[in-house]
């Protein structure tokens, strides 16, 4: 099983007393630092690599799943990395790839200003993404999860939207101002998620 652009592991964090013995779980990014991180969390549970998706270190028909967590709105030449997860997937091998569907966070999006959130979604998103991948893979699929978010503190929200690559900086005490009204109000700040799961197989 191979984890591309697995950041620090925050999957494998959460799960990592149910991860198979018997499975090989290779996890990759960018980052050596979020492989640091990951390394730390997971021991010897997995091996870790710093590798591009776009060109990966392994050889064809290497793996049997290929997962790509919240991440393939940041790469920049998609078939390219397509291409080479068809590649290193054995045949009727499984990827299986999270990313969010329109109107994720729209309470949000809507306070700030210039905020260019959905782009990502635009990029690679439930809606945007099956049409990319049907050139490569079979059976594309996708299932939406019915989550969302109930926000009771103000500072973590204007964090997230300050960490933001799309975010180029501008007003945002309308978006305090609002979640601070909804707390009083109603206890909490409630906001849409609206991810969800794409998977498909190597043909």
């Amino acid at each position: 099983m191979l984890d591309v652009g697995c950041g620090p592991a925050f999957l494998w964090r959460r799960n990592r007393e149910r991860i198979d013995p018997t499975w090989t779980l290779t996890l990759t990014d960018l980052s050596p630092g979020m492989l640091d991180v990951a390394r730390g969390a997971l021991g010897d549970r997995a091996t870790f690599l710093v590798a591009d998706l776009q060109e990966l270190p392994f050889d064809d028909a290497s793996f049997d799943v290929v997962l790509a967590n919240h991440m393939l709105y940041h790469v920049p030449d998609r078939p390219r990395a397509f291409a080479e997860v068809r590649r290193v997937l054995v045949p009727g091998g499984a990827f299986h790839a999270t990313t969010n569907g329109r109107g994720f966070l729209h309470e949000i999006v809507e306070l700030v200003p210039g905020w260019r959130f959905a782009e990502h979604i635009e990029a690679f998103g439930l809606e945007t993404g099956p049409p990319q991948l049907e050139p490569f893979f079979d059976d594309v699929t996708v299932e939406r999860f019915a989550n969302a978010y109930r926000v009771t503190e103000v500072e973590p929200v204007l964090a997230y939207v300050r960490s933001s690559s799309a975010f180029r900086g501008g007003d945002l005490e309308p978006l305090r101002a609002a979640v601070e009204a909804a707390i009083a109000r109603d206890g909490a700040f409630h906001v849409t998620a609206g991810a969800g799961l794409i998977s498909s197989r190597r043909p």
